[in-house]
């Protein structure tokens, strides 16, 4: 990107040279050169790391701030996260191949690096690093990407009715995994229903071409089916893809015969606990 095409993306003003960005950081300590900082309000105002972020080789920031003094190229925007967001939409219409949005109580980040070293395989793959899963991390993940992404894998977390849907926005999923709805969150959500509400955010949003994969084995989940036009695949018990002879060996990873629609294949998870036999499933069901 060219800071006047992020200016032109994000409804903000150019300062100084036109400049080309390669990624966004929010973290100045994680710059390691040619970077958009983007400072973001937290304990410390993000502005301050303006300075060191440039000294790490950062070319350009999102500012909130009247220009002062000389820190480099910038883009004057009102507010750093929104513009993040909307740079972030206008990344992710670079993306031809399939974008998988996951979201759950739990298990959400394991079932995202299963699924991307599966998909790894076969297409250049762009996932979300670690477990960054908010309006912050989901347009880094996509303005991050490499440039020859064929698939990409974001995970997407909520706080509240409202957020999964603003991702969705940001991050337009062709697929969309719900891994489980269980208590958590429930002190900003108020119940089960409202946090299953939240969830089914991602599969309302999905387009009629593409695909929901959903836990047969949460009631909550399952019922989301009935929230998309997209095809629906159904996985553990019952559905469209199963594990089959579960057994946890002694270094506590599980072994079972995954059986689908499409054919089977002896699995042997590198992850440990039974737990993970779901996300196996979860992250079969997409590939």
């Amino acid at each position: 990107w060219r800071t006047s095409e992020i200016a032109e993306a994000v409804g903000g003003e150019r300062l100084g040279d036109d400049v080309e960005v390669d990624g966004a950081r929010h973290d100045s300590r994680e710059v390691v050169g040619g970077e958009l900082f983007v400072p973001v309000p937290g304990a410390r105002d993000g502005h301050e790391f303006v300075p060191q972020a440039h000294a790490s080789g950062a070319t350009a920031h999102l500012t909130a701030q009247p220009r002062t003094g000389s820190h480099g190229p910038a883009v004057r925007v009102e507010d750093p996260v929104a513009a993040l967001g909307r740079l972030g939409a206008a990344a992710r219409a670079r993306v031809d191949g399939p974008v998988v949005g996951i979201t759950g109580s739990v298990g959400k980040t394991t079932t995202k690096d299963l699924l991307a070293g599966g998909l790894a395989r076969r297409y250049p793959t762009a996932a979300a690093v670690r477990s960054v899963n908010n309006e912050i991390g989901v347009p880094l993940t996509i303005l991050n990407a490499p440039d020859d992404t064929a698939a990409m894998v974001l995970e997407m977390g909520a706080r509240g009715i409202g957020h999964i849907a603003a991702l969705c926005e940001v991050g337009r999923p062709t697929v969309g995994v719900v891994t489980a709805v269980s208590m958590v969150h429930t002190e900003l959500f108020g119940d089960l229903d409202a946090v299953a509400w939240g969830k089914d955010e991602l599969v309302a949003a999905l387009p009629a071409h593409g695909r929901a994969a959903l836990n047969a084995d949460d009631a909550r989940v399952a019922a989301m089916a009935h929230r998309t036009s997209a095809r629906v695949v159904r996985f553990g018990t019952g559905g469209h893809v199963q594990a089959e002879h579960v057994v946890v060996g002694d270094d506590l990873r599980p072994t079972f015969r995954l059986v689908s629609d499409w054919g089977g294949a002896e699995v042997h998870l590198a992850v440990r606990g039974a737990h993970n036999v779901a996300n196996g499933l979860a992250a079969a069901s997409v590939g």
